[in-house]
């Protein structure tokens, strides 16, 4: 099941009894294997947790059966490559698990939904791309999701090199040769549409020389060209941590430059359209209303608010009566893991701005709408 798919189904998990035990870990920080850390982190919390449920004590057994699994499973089933892991778990039982070359927060919550912001974070900043690395004779195909390299493709043909006798038969039988590396270049761009139509890439970056790069693009189909960011010539004997290196710095450029074209386009539609709106306070009424198809969220929020229980609108400070309904069945809640939610479950795209001028130019939150916005 792809990410997507997993995400939802966590929206939309709630349980009172068990709650759901939510448990992110960095699980090596460069060489270091921070197994030690993320246990008496994983046991400080759950002291921490046992003293906010006082008295509850089927609340308190379900956790320590979580936090046991948890602490099982990172003691004695991880690989030593994983960089995160990320588990959700009711009692005992373990209902998903994430491992990524990407490294999470250290985190554990405890309530009756899942924690999914890091999760989606990771799988909107790392949505699965391909990496071509091509030269005139053979081609490498990359398959990277939540940052980790998970396929590979390799394209070899037989083109023969350039001769250096003169005449009519070195121009024919040269020919003959870029006929060769035409044909070799069309493999790949047939491979990549298959790709592309059954993965839906985001991204694909193309690295290599240049003449073999122009020609793949004007192979390509008009859907994997527009997802194509031009990449620089890479020396063919590179390892494969390099060329992917290589296509990572291109791909956070393409990020960067994509925030901003997001944050230009709210700006357009606020003064032109009605169909966006900016601020916490706005993006979260039109998102809670449903009327958000997406929404941009700084990635470093962190601030307390409120969401009422009855009529799902969010609060941008606590509350004890919501403003919409009245209603006094409210809580406080984690502004970013109730944004994150509540866009999972109506389908909204949610974007994390990591863009340093968010918050001056759109106030610090901002929304793409599917209707004008009320005046």
């Amino acid at each position: 099941m792809e990410l997507k798919a997993r995400l939802q189904a966590l929206a939309t998990l709630e349980a009172q009894y068990p709650h759901v035990l939510s448990v992110y870990l960095r699980c090596r920080e460069g060489g270091h294997d921070r197994r030690k850390e993320n246990l008496i982190f994983i046991k400080n919390r759950a002291a921490e947790l046992e003293r906010v449920l006082g008295d509850d004590k089927r609340g308190i057994d379900f956790l320590r059966k979580g936090v046991t699994q948890a602490e099982l499973i990172r003691s004695q089933d991880l690989s030593p490559s994983v960089i995160g892991l990320a588990l959700f778990l009711k009692g005992g039982e373990v209902v998903e698990r994430f491992e990524t070359s990407i490294p999470f927060e250290d985190q554990v919550a405890y309530r009756r939904y899942p924690f999914i912001s890091q999760l989606a974070f990771i799988g909107e900043e790392f949505e699965p791309y391909a990496v071509v690395h091509l030269d005139s004779r053979s081609a490498r195909i990359f398959e990277v999701a939540l940052g980790e390299l998970v396929d590979t493709s390799d394209i070899k043909n037989e083109v023969h090199r350039r001769i250096h006798r003169g005449g009519w038969s070195q121009m024919r039988f040269q020919r003959g040769i870029e006929g060769e590396k035409h044909a070799h270049i069309q493999e790949v761009a047939d491979m990549l549409a298959q790709l592309v139509s059954k993965h839906r890439y985001k991204r694909v970056v193309v690295i290599g020389p240049d003449k073999p790069r122009s020609i793949l693009k004007a192979a390509l189909t008009s859907d994997v060209a527009r997802r194509v960011i031009d990449g620089e010539r890479v020396d063919s004997r590179a390892a494969d941590h390099e060329l992917l290196q290589t296509a990572v710095d291109y791909f956070r450029k393409a990020e960067d430059e994509e925030e901003t074209a997001k944050m230009d386009r709210v700006v357009r539609e606020i003064h032109s359209s009605t169909m966006g709106v900016s601020g916490l306070e706005d993006t979260l009424t039109y998102l809670s209303r449903g009327q958000a198809y997406e929404v941009l969220l700084p990635n470093d929020l962190k601030r307390q608010g409120a969401h009422c229980n009855q009529c799902g609108m969010i609060f941008k400070d606590p509350t004890k009566v919501c403003h919409a309904c009245e209603s006094k069945d409210i809580i406080d809640v984690d502004l970013k893991e109730v944004v994150t939610r509540t866009a999972v479950k109506f389908g909204t795209h949610l974007e994390f701005i990591k863009n340093h001028g968010f918050a001056a130019k759109l106030g610090g939150a901002a929304a793409l709408l599917r209707s004008p916005r009320m005046s």
